[in-house]
């Protein structure tokens, strides 16, 4: 009986595990220089639930602040791409942690597996030390489907490259893979955009494309 038991025991912390692996938020690099501002991307891979409501505090590095709209709410943007008919609130805590909850009232599910759920806006100081530094999710991040089972994510860290460099092109061709394209600002791109793109081809060259 006792064996059975731990078997069982053995069984759920697989389960969680692998939940834990294929339900995680994770974070695109950014680039941004002193003085200015930058969207950091949170993204989330959900291999294994359908779901439809999450909830995470993000602790943001000494020298970068979140930008508030004329209404003091932090400046968040919804990927309709992968969040139908979600919502979001967003506030800032305190202690100066990004306090995010995304949800929808008919329990919709998020559309795909993989990629770009949402950005916020952040500031670097203009006595913001140039380097990396990390964003980070702070402790466990809360993932509910729509049957209302919960699911957690351990914290995760994204790099935020604050450079006096106009274009960041070495940052960039350092911390990310082949195949991707960003602007200006260093923000990932879907698509290219009008205007300059910064890309980087199958070579792992990285080159500047005008698109009109």
């Amino acid at each position: 009986m006792k064996k059975i038991y731990l078997l069982v025991l053995a069984l759920f912390a697989c389960i969680a595990g692998w939940a834990e692996d294929n339900n995680k938020f994770y974070f695109t690099d950014a680039v941004i220089k002193p003085g200015e501002t930058a969207n950091i991307e949170l993204c989330m891979r959900n291999e294994a639930t359908d779901l439809s409501c999450l909830e995470a505090e993000i602790q943001l590095p000494e020298g970068l602040s979140v930008v508030k709209d004329a209404e003091g709410n932090p400046q968040t943007t919804l990927y309709r791409n992968r969040i139908a008919d979600h919502e979001i609130l967003a506030n800032v805590l305190a202690d100066g942690k990004l306090k995010l909850l995304v949800s929808s009232v008919s329990g919709q599910a998020l559309d795909d597996v993989e990629g770009p759920l949402l950005s916020f806006c952040v500031r670097a100081d203009h006595a913001a030390s140039v380097g990396e530094c990390a964003v980070e999710t702070v402790g466990e991040s809360l993932l509910v489907n729509a049957s209302a089972e919960a699911f957690y994510s351990v914290g995760v860290k994204g790099v935020v490259q604050i450079t006096d460099d106009a274009t960041a092109i070495e940052s960039i061709q350092e911390h990310n893979g082949n195949g991707l394209i960003y602007n200006t600002s260093g923000q990932r791109l879907n698509r290219k955009q009008k205007g300059i793109n910064i890309i980087k081809n199958a070579e792992g060259n990285v080159m500047k494309v005008m698109a009109k």
